[in-house]
């Protein structure tokens, strides 16, 4: 039988120590016999409840010496991850595995958080630089009004840069925070889908875009989910397919039921994205080409919140794109 885990050996050397203690305790009962049976008796009760309780506290620190150079190395970064694995008690091991997972974890999560403060740096100096810039060769000389209100005309476009990206920013750090509470309720699709659409319809009517709606619902799209949630998502989807589309294209809009599944499909006749970049367009702050989103308005965060979105509703999303041709965006709700 392989004792190997902290439990079993305790138990095997206690047993062990027990028979050692009784037989000395035994012999101690004979020669202490002069003295009274009674007292006998009393020294080596005493003497045998003595041993057993010193050997198992002995054994008990053999066993456990290793979590202890656990706790004393936590600051040596791998050195604990060199003990041995011959008889290493279970326990041991699985506590090193759960260590050595969190120790990875966690390495992830600073790692990711400074390049979240990285990029959020960089994209607010960008928009102050442009600011400041503005106004210093504003000031080096006299202007006439029309220069003067180019300039605040500019500095105002990034202002409203700026205070997108912070609003962007906060919904994703109240998402890390687990702050940001779902409001979910019965709500029926259609009329998320039929909001957007209406409030899009002018933008898209100054950028020369068709903008589509059809939806394919005869029994109605109910669902339970965050309507402002949603008209969010939707809202942010709708708005990428029309900023990245050519005056004269389409953006059509979707909406069916497919085996008990809500189905809306977003497709554009846009400038597509490249296949190699389709995997990384989730990740906060990525932009195929930063210099272009930049001129378009775009912060880099608006595909990461609408998958999160998506997640919180239990629900998935997918992008289909090739350059030049189009991209169609397909979330499925239930």
């Amino acid at each position: 039988m392989k004792y190997n885990t902290i439990k079993a050996r305790l138990a095997l050397k206690t047993t062990e120590f027990g028979l050692l203690f009784f037989l000395i305790s035994l012999g101690i009962h004979q020669l202490m016999l002069p003295l009274g049976r009674i007292a006998s008796i009393m020294i080596s009760t005493v003497f045998f409840g003595g041993g057993i309780l010193a050997s198992a506290y002995i054994a008990a620190a053999q066993e456990l010496w290793v979590f202890k150079r656990l706790a004393d190395s936590r600051d040596q970064g791998d050195a604990w991850q060199d003990l041995s694995e011959e008889n290493l008690p279970e326990e041991v091991t699985e506590v090193r595995g759960v260590l050595n997972s969190l120790k990875t974890g966690m390495e992830e999560a600073i790692l990711s958080q400074r390049r979240f403060l990285a990029d959020a740096s960089h994209e607010m100096r960008s928009p102050i630089t442009i600011m400041k810039g503005n106004i210093e060769i504003a000031l080096r000389r006299e202007r006439d009004v029309g220069e003067y209100k180019g300039v605040l005309t500019s500095n105002l476009e990034e202002i409203d840069r700026l205070e997108y990206l912070l609003k962007d920013l906060m919904f994703l750090a109240r998402t890390d925070a687990n702050e940001l509470l779902m409001n979910m309720a019965p709500m029926n699709l259609e009329d998320v889908l039929q909001t957007v659409f209406e409030g899009l319809s002018p933008l898209a009517g100054r950028k020369g875009i068709e903008l589509n709606i059809d939806l394919k619902c005869p029994q109605g799209c109910r669902m339970e989910g965050d309507a402002d949630r949603l008209r969010q998502l939707f809202i942010n989807l709708v708005e990428n397919a029309i900023r990245y589309t050519p005056s004269g294209g389409k953006v059509n809009i979707e909406l069916t039921k497919v085996t008990g599944i809500n189905k809306v499909v977003i497709a554009d006749t846009g400038i597509g994205i490249p296949e190699a970049e389709l995997p990384k367009i989730f990740d906060r702050f990525y932009r195929v080409e930063k210099a272009r989103s930049r001129e378009m308005g775009g912060t880099g965060l608006g595909l990461c919140i609408c998958k999160w979105i998506v997640d919180a509703h239990k629900g998935d999303i997918y992008i289909e794109s090739e350059e030049g041709v189009g991209t169609r965006v397909t979330v499925m709700l239930l």
